[in-house]
Parts: structure tokens; sequence; C-alpha cells
């Protein structure tokens, strides 16, 4: 067959080098992430365009294990079934982490911000000790990049803030849960607390750290759930923040703060707390959904059916407030405000109370 044959000549101008440039794009979009990546390394044209589609990860890991000279690098995502499928890549070395990183970490933090850069992630998960050696390639992976990353999880473990510093304020999004661990009892910058990804954040989670952040910094905070270590924080700013969400003003969910300036009669007083001994039979009921060990006072939130429970406990030898809202079915909800809506009217929101003024009228 010639070479200039009519089938030849279709086959040709049938082919992807062929196809208009918005259509090779709509192509790259619905492909599966490992597909998008394999797509990268057939040509620079391929790789430009691959760079410009974010890639949807359920999660995305790098974990640097110092005693094994190895740093893995672990990938998830949702194949065509809705299945989570996972890839893990190991980087070897010869050598342990000393002072500088070493090769196969480096190697591992390439790769890593190659994929985090264009990426839409549900969970991100870091787990490296130190970040010195490593700052320079997160600069050079980072700089010049019009990124597109976005963040639903953090869950990082170091011992080096400028790691937590670097990854919370690359998103684009607000609103992730965050959750830090140091590999010992370390402390954290408390400058931390001022990035505006950490004030948004929907939960603020700190274990095995000692944050020393101030009231101001705490009561900036928006999150829902938070728990951290502090030696400054005080009950006066613990009770502000429960007052505002039995105002309505602020969401909370729950609280556990570790500080030797917290007294919890101060808390109770303040917020206008209540020995679950001396709360009605309902109440007791409610009481009973209380689970957890340490709770003693239970306070009304913004509307009748949205109790909490407040106590103390110690944890490595510190005093520690807990608080958490009861979460009550819509039967136990109705019994409340049957039963309570006339004795207790402050635990009635503003609207039902109109309401049940003009059903007297």
């Amino acid at each position: 067959m010639a070479l200039d044959e009519p089938m030849d000549l279709e086959e040709d101008v049938a082919s992807w080098k062929h196809l208009p440039p918005e259509i090779r794009i709509n192509i790259l979009t619905r492909l599966p992430f490992p597909d998008k990546q394999n797509m990268m390394l057939v040509n620079w044209e391929s790789a430009g365009m691959c760079a410009t589609l974010p890639n949807k990860l359920h999660e995305l890991g790098i974990t640097e294990m110092p005693s094994t000279a190895k740093t893995m690098l672990v990938m998830k995502w949702k194949n065509e079934t809705g299945r989570v499928v996972s890839r893990m890549v190991e980087f070897r070395g010869t050598t342990l982490r000393q002072t500088e990183c070493p090769e196969h970490t480096a190697e591992a933090m390439r790769a890593f911000l190659r994929i985090w850069r264009y990426s839409k992630i549900k969970h991100i998960i870091i787990e490296i000790p130190c970040f010195e050696g490593l700052s320079n390639i997160w600069e050079e992976g980072m700089s010049g990049k019009k990124t597109s990353i976005a963040v639903r999880n953090f869950n990082i473990r170091t011992n080096d803030y400028r790691l937590v510093t670097k990854a919370l304020t690359a998103p684009k999004n607000k609103g992730q849960e965050i959750s830090l661990l140091a590999n010992d009892h370390g402390g954290m910058e408390t400058a931390v607390f001022d990035i505006d990804k950490v004030r948004y954040a929907r939960s603020v989670i700190l274990w095995s750290l000692v944050s020393n952040i101030q009231d101001h910094q705490l009561h900036a905070l928006s999150a829902h759930n938070i728990r951290l270590h502090s030696e400054f924080i005080t009950s006066n700013c613990i009770a502000r923040m429960i007052q505002e969400w039995k105002d309505g003003k602020r969401s909370l969910e729950r609280l556990h703060i570790t500080s030797p300036l917290i007294d919890l009669d101060s808390v109770v007083r303040q917020v206008q707390g209540v020995c679950w001994k001396n709360m009605t039979d309902i109440c007791s009921i409610i009481w009973r959904e209380v689970d957890e060990e340490g709770y003693s006072y239970a306070t009304r939130g913004p509307t009748y059916d949205i109790p909490a429970a407040i106590g103390m406990v110690e944890q490595d030898g510190m005093p520690t407030f807990i608080f958490r809202i009861i979460r009550m079915t819509h039967e136990m909800s109705r019994v409340v405000y049957e039963r309570c809506s006339v004795q207790c009217p402050n635990m009635v929101s503003s609207e039902d109370l109109a309401r049940q003024q003009e059903q007297r009228a």
C-alpha cells in the first residue's frame, strides 16, 4: 500500500496530534489519575496540558522513616467504579538523616510537590521529622507556579513548625480540618495560630504539642473542634467562647484545652452551668448520652435542644478543660420542648418564645 493512500491519510488526520487543543484537554480531564500522570511523560506538549489540569485525589502522603533510610509516597484515588485504590512508591537511600536531608527524601519531596501543586485532595498526610534541607526544595517546587491546590484535611507530624506553615498556606481553600503531631513532646511556634488557614479552620487539634497559644489567639479561632495544650489560656477566655456559643455567635462542638490557669468553678459560674445531680428527670435522661468520664456540669445552648457538657480532667498531671455538645434525637428534642419549655423558658429559642406568645394571645 502506498504511503499516500486515502486510508493512511485519514488515520493521520484523525491522530492525537491533529485534534484541536480544546478536545485534547477535554479528553485529558477525564483520564484517571495514573493515566494522566503517565500522559505527562509522552511529550512536552502533553506534559504542559496535564500540568494545567487538577488531579482529584482521596489522599496524598509522604512519610520519612529515618531509621531505615526510606521515604514513602502514597497516593489514593477513586477509580471508575468509585472504589478507593492506592499506589505506593518507595524512595530508598544508603545514608540516614543527619543534619541535612538525604537524597532519597529530597527526591520523594520533589515528587510529592509535582503532584501536590496541581491537585484537589481530601486528605494530606505529611510525616517529616525535620524540614532542614527540604525548605529550598519546597521553594523551588512551588515558586513561579500557578497552583490549584485544595485540601480538606491536614495530618502533619513534624518537629519543625516551618513545614506546618508552608503546608497550611499552600491551599487556596479555607475551612480545613488540621491535626498536628510531634515525634516528641515538643513546642509549636505561636505565630502558626495567626495564619488565616488556622484561624478559619473547621478543626484544630494538636497532639503531644505545647502550643503556648495566647487567649486572644484562641478566641480568634473559628474552629468547631479545638484540642490544644498551652501554659497561658485562662478561665475567662474559655467562658467567653462558651458564652458566645450560648448566644448563637459561635459554633462549637468540642473543646479540649490543657492549661494550669483554667479553673472549672470560674467557668461554670460565668456560663451558668448546672451540676448534673441538680437537673430535672428529663435532663438526667439526656445526660446519659454523655458517655465519657470527667463531665460533671451541663449548660444550655443557643436553643433548647442543644445542651452541652463541661468538666475537668487530669492529663499528664495538668488540668484539662473539656466541653462537648450533647446531640439529641428528634424524639428527645420533642420531649424536652414539651416538658421543659415552660419550666425553663431560657432553654427555648427567641423564635419559639415569640410563637408561644402569639398562640397564647
